[in-house]
């Protein structure tokens, strides 16, 4: 049953990026495809989404299938809480702070592909930097979900719709799934 469903969800996704190849194709079909997209991703993979974030950083076990939903539209699950020395000391990341982050970056259809990844580099356990609180060239949302990571070896799952990702994520209204993991440089 679960090949089965797989199966006609991706279907449904095939045929809904079909509707982005017309020429008559307009933002507004984009963003309604864009959310089927994430649904059946979200309904495959049996996610639960929580409107609140849990406050209490240090003991904050999330099961696999929970997500918290941003009111930006992320979808964010902690995986790891991070280093338990920079938690009990507040060393927190703070706006201005160089950040680096490995990452892998999955499309959303059945079967998934993964597009991109850092995360078993050769030459840098963390091979890409971005300055906290100061928008780069990096998705928007990675900025978001360091806010919520907080410590040096967080790591943590998101779902990020196409507003929140590259500049080529948004112009094609493309959601992904990243999993992403975070350091602290020293100041």
């Amino acid at each position: 049953m679960k090949l089965f469903t797989g199966i006609l969800i991706s279907c449904c996704i095939a045929g809904l990026s079909l509707v982005g190849c017309t020429s008559s194709t307009t933002y507004s079909d984009l963003v309604k495809a864009q959310k089927a997209t994430i649904s059946a991703y979200i309904s495959w993979h049996g996610i639960q989404t929580i409107g609140t974030l849990p406050t209490n950083y240090s003991k904050i076990v999330w099961p696999d299938n929970q997500y918290f939903l941003s009111s930006t539209g992320l979808y964010y699950r902690l995986a790891q809480a991070g280093d338990a020395t920079a938690i009990s000391t507040k060393d927190s990341i703070r706006i201005g702070d160089s950040v680096i982050l490995r990452y892998i970056k999955v499309d959303l259809t059945y079967p998934a592909d993964t597009i991109e990844s850092t995360w078993t580099t050769i030459n840098s356990a963390y091979p890409y930097s971005i300055t906290y609180g100061v928008s780069g060239t990096e998705p928007t949302a990675w900025q978001e979900a360091v806010a919520y990571m907080k410590y040096t070896g967080s790591q943590a799952e998101l779902i990020v719709p196409g507003s929140l990702g590259t500049s080529t994520d948004q112009s094609s209204v493309t959601p992904y799934y990243y999993k992403i993991s975070i350091k602290k440089l020293p100041r």
